[in-house]
């Protein structure tokens, strides 16, 4: 591992997955900023200001006395309060979901819905469908995938979003998909999702749990469950709307929640409470034939959602829960919003008699970035990291590329950014942190480095920051975050990432490292570099690449126009093929028109490390319009014929 990890940082309180759960439920903007709020009017200098003028969306679902949906309410017969002071509703929607004309049996293959009106909308219906696998069986399993596939089958329409969760006591929450609109690649999530069921059967023999060593304490065991998803449900406080959940579980052992101590009982409640706090309703669906509805009806009857007693019903059981679901209406209303973190209660009343309406019960403002818990900081630190486009405080982008270099098991790649210091001046003059995080393609951090400086102490216009990596080959997405220490801004790059499989034969090049000639660069490492072995020295920069000199600077993303030639520092691998023979070639791709236009080089300098021929060349390059280009390096071994290429893209600015 290299540098100061903050997976440490993360570990003291388990709830990185809140991140990512509030990403999944989110995705145009990060939760500690509340999206719901629409901000109309800041100030830019800092996030600590006192008074914003936003627009707060609530959605109202009404209903008559028998249960059905009403459809022809209008602005006019809504009232709103927001903390006991009547709001103006300037803003309204309504979304009803209606059912096509009855087909004939062989032309039905789904319930197909009508999109609502405004399938634009801020406050598109949610679904987080949550497989608890410590409370189940294996039939109880693959009942749940099948209600849950089922579900969005025939239940979601297009505008709908839905993740996939899962708990389980050895990996905790796992978030296998993030919200999302592309039901198709839900469902094969949903198909792949192999964990290991947990159920505590009769004769107290637990399944799934030889890897723990010993047998697990039954109350210990629950009380993780309560805290990891009252966390869960203390996180959804800060996303708009309803946010429906759907728990497949078998529930607990109902001799947990009579026993004469208290306490578990207790905090199940309170876990219970906060998803109706959050405007979280439950739809438990049991999928164990032995009798445990009791945990699983005060979870809904406290959260606001409903009971379902068997999984084995699910036609029904989704049937129902899309009636619960799908009619409803949002209302807007403009407040001066202070910053100070406090809770709103609201209020919604229907002039009609006769309607019963379910509205959101509050919301909490904002709060300055000094204010946060520890927890909440790690949470907008994801939010930075993986949000593209926050409702708030949207973070500044910086241009990075990932760079793999090795042919070998150690540290094989390099993260390199460009920061302009000018433009993050306000976010990064004073204590300030620069983190890295390395997600699988899962969204699991796999690999993460931290350190804290502060720009004021450079005079350099641009510094490029890098870090060096050790990665198993597969594909990652990579994020730099700078953030402020003292107000919570942020600036964020990213870059994708893909590790080859190490080869045992035959020649390998690595994307190239391009330098543009006569730049004065400065380099910057934050973290602490280790060392690849006992008594070797710190990998760096300029041993991966030899050639580097701060008299040129690295080409991350943008290249002026009217450059007339570049350097590429190029790692060549060759395995097993003696007295190799190395023919390259060089084009340019412009993406305007896929032409390859091959250009002139010259090989400057090489030297040998290992298993490794490192090359610098030197490429002319003819006069290219403002655009987006790819450059190819190939190289072919002349004995053996083994060919390999590699590729950077870039864009050609304008020049100034």
């Amino acid at each position: 591992m290299h540098g100061s990890r903050i997976n440490e940082y993360f570990e003291k309180s388990k709830y990185l997955f809140l991140s990512f759960f509030l990403i999944f439920f989110c995705q145009s903007g990060y939760g500690l900023c509340h999206p719901e709020s629409l901000q109309l009017k800041k100030n830019q200098e800092t996030l600590q200001h006192e008074v914003v003028v936003v627009l707060k969306l609530v959605q109202v679902y009404v209903t008559d006395k028998d249960g059905n949906p009403v459809k022809d309410l209008e602005k006019p017969d809504f009232v709103i309060y927001d903390n006991g002071k009547l709001q103006t509703i300037t803003d309204f929607e309504k979304h009803f979901l209606v059912k096509p004309e009855k087909k004939a049996k062989e032309e039905i293959t789904k319930t197909e819905l009508s999109p609502p009106k405004d399938i634009s909308s801020r406050m598109n219906r949610k679904f987080s469908l949550i497989l608890d696998m410590d409370r189940n069986s294996i039939a109880g399993i693959n009942k749940s995938k099948k209600a849950a596939l089922h579900f969005i089958d025939t239940q979601l329409q297009l505008t709908d979003e839905v993740g996939i969760l899962s708990y389980s006591f050895i990996r905790r929450l796992v978030v296998h998909q993030y919200l999302s609109s592309d039901h198709e690649k839900v469902k094969e999530v949903i198909r792949k999702i192999k964990e290991v069921p947990g159920m505590l059967l009769p004769g107290n023999s637990w399944v799934g749990d030889e890897a723990l060593g010993e047998q697990p304490d039954i109350v210990g065991r629950t009380n993780i469950f309560i805290k990891i998803i009252k966390e869960l449900a203390k996180a959804l406080r800060y996303i708009p709307g309803y946010k429906n959940i759907i728990l497949f579980s078998a529930g607990l052992r109902e001799d947990l929640l009579i026993s004469p101590d208290q306490v578990l009982r207790e905090n199940y409640e309170d876990m219970s409470k906060e998803f109706g706090a959050s405007n979280s309703p439950v739809y438990t669906v049991n999928t164990s034939d032995v009798a445990r509805s009791l945990s699983l009806k005060m979870l809904s009857e406290l959260s606001g959602g409903k009971y379902f007693h068997n999984v084995d019903y699910y036609e029904r059981i989704t049937e129902q829960i899309q009636s619960v679901t799908c009619n409803y209406y949002v209302l807007g209303y403009y407040i001066d919003e202070k910053w100070d973190g406090r809770y709103h209660e609201i209020k919604v009343k229907i002039k009609r008699s006769e309607c019963i309406v379910h509205a959101q019960g509050g919301y909490f403002n904002p709060k300055p970035f000094s204010e946060f818990s520890e927890t909440e900081k790690q949470l907008q630190l994801m939010a930075l990291a993986l949000s593209e486009n926050p409702y708030f405080e949207q973070p500044l982008r910086f241009p990075m590329v990932a760079l793999p270099f090795s042919n070998k098991k150690e540290s094989n790649c390099v993260l390199l950014s460009e920061i302009p210091v000018e433009k993050i001046k306000d976010i990064s003059w004073q204590k300030t942190e620069i983190t890295t995080l390395i997600f699988d393609k899962e969204n699991n951090v796999v690999d993460s480095s931290r350190g804290e400086m502060s720009l004021a102490a450079f005079s350099q216009k641009k510094i490029y920051h890098y870090e060096i990596q050790s990665l198993a080959p597969g594909q990652y997405e990579c994020r730099v975050v700078i953030r402020n220490l003292e107000t919570g801004k942020g600036a964020v790059a990213s870059s994708s990432l893909t590790i080859p499989e190490i080869q045992a034969s035959g020649i390998s090049l690595s994307p190239p490292f391009i330098l543009i000639p006569d730049k004065v660069s400065f380099y910057l490492r934050t973290s602490k570099p280790e060392k690849e072995k006992p008594g070797d020295e710190p990998l760096s920069l300029i041993k991966i690449y030899p050639f580097l000199s701060n008299k040129h600077s690295p080409l991350i993303e943008e290249l002026e126009e009217g450059t007339p030639k570049l350097l590429a520092i190029i790692p060549c691998a060759v395995a097993n093929i003696e007295e190799p023979d190395i023919q390259l070639s060089s084009c340019l791709i412009p993406h305007s028109t896929g032409e390859k236009i091959p250009l002139s080089f010259s090989i400057i300098s090489a030297e040998k490390e290992k298993e490794f021929d490192i090359l610098l060349i030197e490429l002319e390059l003819p006069e290219l319009r403002p655009g987006k280009y790819s450059l190819e390096i190939g190289a072919e071994e002349v004995t053996s014929g083994s060919k390999s290429n590699a590729i950077r893209t870039f864009k050609v600015s304008q020049k100034d």
